[in-house]
């Protein structure tokens, strides 16, 4: 999930470069953004349904959410400036204010994404933990009781 969100960043970025250096290669960035996005909304379902909290699996779909509306109105935006090419404002209005603006946001949503995936992930160390303490009888050991005695 951190590998898309990184990957979706980076691809974002090379929109906005090709704006004006190579606009004919728009076309592939979109497809790669939209590729990146699909596989990233993938593994935010498999990340929401490996974790139990309900407040981390809202943050996850709502970033995620945010994150596609941003990459939507990008591509969009990208494919007005590809129809007119030449048009000199459209392309200084969509560079200027929209690409800054989608750019800086998914960003954000990226980092998000990121601390989500990364708070997911921070909780199975301390389950293990959890698990070989119980198993070893020394959880919670109270009066030379052990945890197989609450089998």
């Amino acid at each position: 999930m951190v590998k898309m969100a990184k990957a979706i960043a980076v691809t974002m970025q090379e929109m906005v470069t090709k704006t004006t250096t190579n606009p004919d290669e728009l076309g592939i960035l979109d497809n790669q953004l939209t590729n990146n996005y699909g596989q990233l909304a993938q593994e935010s379902k498999l990340a929401a349904l490996a974790t139990k909290n309900e407040e981390i699996v809202s943050h996850i779909k709502y970033q995620v959410q945010e994150l596609g509306h941003g990459c939507a109105a990008l591509v969009t935006k990208f494919g007005a400036l590809q129809c007119s090419l030449n048009d000199a404002y459209t392309k200084k209005e969509l560079i200027m204010s929209n690409m800054l603006v989608a750019l800086q946001a998914g960003n954000q949503r990226t980092q998000a994404c990121i601390t989500a995936a990364s708070a997911a992930s921070g909780i199975i160390p301390d389950l293990n933990t959890t698990i070989m303490f119980a198993m070893t009888g020394t959880l919670n050991q109270k009066n030379s009781e052990t945890f197989t005695d609450h089998r």
